[in-house]
């Protein structure tokens, strides 16, 4: 575990991403707006997702929680079960 505040890691696009702004998407409370920094799911699943528009640098804003994960991402709404959704690294924007 990493201690350093100001610590950061490389997603797969080799783009460094502080560690303690990271998060799952599953991890997000429903209204909150975030980036997603990377997706580390099997490779069909990351194809697929990346297909409908969930991809690394794509804003998505989570909309609902039951069942699994609702969210929008541009301007399209999508059901992620939990599971995937856990495998998808974002950086939370601040609400103003």
């Amino acid at each position: 575990m990493l201690s350093d505040a100001n610590a950061t890691i490389m997603n797969r696009h080799e783009i460094p991403v502080p560690v303690a702004a990271t998060r799952a998407l599953a991890d997000c409370a429903i209204g909150r707006n975030a980036v997603i920094v990377d997706v580390s799911a099997s490779a069909g699943d990351a194809c697929r997702l990346r297909a409908l528009g969930v991809f690394e640098g794509a804003e998505v804003r989570v909309v609902g929680t039951r069942p699994g994960l609702l969210i929008e991402v541009r301007g399209t709404r999508l059901v992620l079960g939990t599971e995937l959704a856990a495998t998808v690294g974002v950086r939370p924007l601040d609400i103003a």
